[in-house]
């Protein structure tokens, strides 16, 4: 501003005086001249940056960056950890490197144009580290910069994310759904495989859906199904998530009605299905009957979830002809199944 008021006054005393004409035309084209340098040179300007750059980890990549009206100013390459993240980590300024990383390097060279340069940054052998936003500085004022930048995205295999449940729990006719999330680039497919190859509940052995969804869920439906992620990159990732179905409890009788003769051995037994497991009691006579010396009551459980429950009468009485109830018991509700031990003159012989 100091520089413009001189020239002003100076102007102003010239265009007075009219022996000075000569010399007001021989300052006028020199006013011109400057103006129109200033409009050549101008403020620097990053015409060309290389594209967004996808490659795997060991490749060696390149970024070019071509800044016009360069001058004495200085240029930089930087990294950005994220695109949300706006500091940076300044990895060379012209032709020197910030860090000592041996696997950068970086030059310049003469650009096209007159005034121009071409920035090259280059990373050998890169890692996954590397991968983010990557800017061309152009340093204008300690408070002004002119910047472009470009992706640098690096192919990994997929990995199935921590925040995938390992197990879950639904209750009988309620809707379950899965969802499964994996990290990876390019971004993982998601697909959906049940244990040992069963059906799925919606049909077929494969459901190619990154959520899977259970209408109604019978207690058939549980059990373990995969997540499966793959890319491209490497081996697919898998997680067995365990679906675990509460249901009521149900009884299954095979013999109602058992006969026996007095002073032989007798068994009752009952098969019990039910999630979370039930309690199994017997009765008779609305009494519960426990393991004594008359009485014993064995409760077995399968690995299919399956409780068979065996009460056994070790020398029968006639007091023990009559009904027995089995009773299965868990938090969702209960369920009974009657035996009927009747007399015989022939002894039966116990099935164990």
């Amino acid at each position: 501003m100091f520089q413009n008021e001189c020239v002003c006054r100076i102007l102003s005393f010239l265009f007075k005086r009219p022996d000075m004409a000569r010399l007001r035309l021989h300052i006028g084209l020199i006013i011109c001249l400057a103006i129109s340098m200033e409009s050549v040179l101008g403020a620097p300007v990053i015409s060309q940056i290389s594209k967004d750059v996808v490659a795997s980890v060991g490749d060696s990549v390149e970024f070019n960056c071509t800044v016009e009206e360069v001058g004495q100013l200085s240029v930089s390459w930087a990294k950005r950890p994220s695109e949300s993240d706006t500091n940076s980590v300044v990895l060379s300024m012209r032709n020197i490197l910030s860090l000592p990383d041996q696997r950068y390097n970086v030059t310049v060279t003469e650009g096209p144009k007159t005034g121009s340069a071409i920035y090259t940054f280059r990373i050998q052998n890169i890692e996954v580290s590397d991968m983010g936003p990557y800017e061309c500085q152009v340093l204008v004022s300690a408070t002004e910069k002119v910047t472009k930048k470009l992706s640098l995205q690096i192919k990994t295999p997929p990995v199935i994310a921590e925040n995938t449940p390992k197990s879950t729990l639904v209750t009988e006719g309620q809707n379950l759904e899965l969802t499964c999330h994996a990290n990876g680039f390019p971004k993982p497919t998601i697909s959906w495989a049940r244990e040992h190859n069963a059906v799925m509940p919606a049909g077929g052995h494969l459901l190619a859906e990154p959520t899977l969804r259970i209408r109604a869920v019978h207690r058939m439906d549980r059990g373990g199904y995969y997540c499966i992620a793959q890319n491209g990159e490497g081996q697919p990732d898998k997680r067995l998530i365990r679906v675990e179905v509460e249901f009521r409890p149900q009884i299954a009788v095979q013999r109602p009605k058992i006969a026996q003769m007095v002073s032989h051995s007798a068994e009752l037994e009952c098969s019990v299905q039910g999630y979370p497991a039930p309690t199994v009691v017997w009765h008779k006579n609305g009494v519960p009957l426990q393991s004594s010396r008359h009485h014993e009551v064995a409760n077995t459980a399968s690995s299919s979830g399956t409780t068979t429950s065996v009460l056994r009468i070790d020398s029968v009485s006639e007091e023990d002809f009559g009904d027995y109830y089995c009773n299965a018991t868990n938090k969702l509700g209960h369920a009974d199944a009657r035996l009927h031990l009747f007399q015989t003159v022939i002894p039966v012989p116990s099935l164990s």
